[in-house]
């Protein structure tokens, strides 16, 4: 990265074309690059700390409840499906590294990033999306036996309630994680376009502006929702009594 950053720092501006810097042009997509990079490293960690705290949370329900046959199954069985999700994840984690080498130029990588996420990222967004999956069932199992000190009876209600955080649960981030791929391959389609300088930085920052207000509004969404819903069960179960 280095050699290419002081590689870039020596191109000579292009003449007779006013407003078209080629050093400044190279710099801004060398930046973009390590931008765009950075981030969707930055979702792939969050992934696998997620799916460790899930992972931890399934052990300890497998030992408190080892009692309780048909949880131990439900968790077993997640535990299944985390370590086979992971496995896959950490293969296209190392996929993912491989788009950005130092021996190529930012667009290469660019390139490269932009076939991996053209390939990758729909079924990408599923896994992680998952893992909301993974952390919250677990999650309601290892509050029952901490607060109780048993498996509390679930009546129709709860598994209304239950049913409906988990979709939206798994929904949102869905959505959230989709929408946000969309906004990287715009980035990265930018970057390999035929733009100046200050072109590139204004469709640049609109973009971003996009990303990060649509980020935004699905998580006030899916707060939104999730508050009506509550709401509306506690009337219903006010009149049901």
């Amino acid at each position: 990265m280095n050699n290419l950053k002081s590689g870039w720092d020596n191109i000579d501006e292009l003449s007779g074309i006013p407003g078209y810097d080629i050093k400044s042009v190279e710099k801004f997509i060398h930046g973009r690059s390590i931008s765009i990079y950075q981030k969707i490293r930055g979702l792939f960690i969050g992934s696998f700390i997620l799916k460790s705290v899930a992972f931890l949370f399934i052990v300890f329900n497998l030992i408190l409840y080892r009692k309780y046959e048909i949880v131990i199954m439900i968790n077993a069985l997640l535990c299944l499906l985390l370590v086979i999700f992971l496995i896959i994840e950490i293969r296209f984690y190392f996929e993912f590294r491989k788009s950005a080498t130092p021996s190529k130029s930012s667009k290469e990588n660019l390139s490269s990033l932009l076939v991996f996420l053209g390939r990758k990222y729909p079924l990408l967004a599923i896994i992680w999306s998952a893992t909301y999956l993974f952390g919250f069932i677990p999650g309601i199992l290892l509050y029952f036996i901490l607060a109780y000190g048993y498996l509390k009876p679930i009546d129709l209600m709860d598994y209304l309630v239950f049913s409906f955080l988990g979709l939206i649960g798994i929904l949102s981030s869905y959505l959230y994680n989709k929408r946000q791929f969309g906004y990287y391959i715009r980035h990265i389609k930018l970057c390999l376009s035929e733009l100046n300088d200050n072109a590139f930085e204004m469709a640049s920052e609109i973009i971003e502006t996009k990303r990060k207000l649509d980020a935004t509004i699905i998580v006030l969404a899916q707060f939104v929702i999730i508050l009506v819903f509550v709401v509306l069960m506690v009337i219903l179960k006010s009149i049901l009594s």
